[in-house]
């Protein structure tokens, strides 16, 4: 998996943001008020969240192995008390299949190291299979909002759900085991006396 680092989102990541916001796949994955808002409208709104409002939401630049950027993290709905969020990100369509699932990670794993996020709400339109395939979603959702979303003018339904810190140790206990038993059929496999 590449390797991907966080950093805070500053003014000078603002145009590719806003290329990002305007992409056809990520206006039908997420969210489309880009095409309605115009170029000035979508640079105050992003620069008034750098300079006042981290206390309700934050936004990150996703960085490839050479500090490229390949996406962007934000997290809204935060109760600071309450230690959760709700996690959004884009990947530039570039870097998508080479980066998808390792920018996820770096920004779930950021969140909760830097940020101390013990619980984050994930929210995917049920159409969206680009990270998550059809049938996880159906089995990790735990509420299914039909007509949540208008996107590229259709009604979308999304699924939510929680990760809690238990959940995301689950998980890599889960992944370690695989390895593990990988590992073991390769070691038996490797020791078995070959054929004469």
């Amino acid at each position: 998996m590449p390797f991907v680092t966080v950093r805070h989102f500053t003014e000078d990541d603002i145009p590719t943001r806003t290329a990002l916001l305007r992409e056809s796949r990520f206006q039908a994955n997420l969210t489309d008020f880009a095409v309605v808002s115009a170029d000035d409208a979508l640079t105050a709104n992003q620069r008034r969240t750098i300079e006042r409002e981290h206390a309700v939401k934050r936004m990150f630049t996703l960085c490839g192995s050479g500090g490229g950027t390949v996406g962007f993290a934000w997290i809204t709905s935060i109760d600071w008390p309450g230690q959760t969020c709700e996690l959004s990100f884009g990947v530039l369509p570039e870097c998508r299949g080479r980066y998808g699932a390792a920018a996820v990670a770096a920004a779930h794993a950021y969140i909760r190291a830097e940020l101390n996020m013990r619980v984050v709400v994930n929210q995917v339109l049920e159409h969206n299979t680009m990270l998550v395939p059809a049938e996880l979603l159906s089995e990790q959702r735990r509420v299914r909002c039909a007509y949540d979303s208008y996107t590229v003018g259709e009604w979308r339904t999304a699924c939510y759900w929680t990760e809690s810190e238990q959940d995301v140790a689950r998980q890599r206990e889960q992944a370690a085991q695989r390895r593990r038993a990988i590992a073991d059929r390769i070691r038996t496999a490797s020791a078995s006396p070959l054929p004469s």
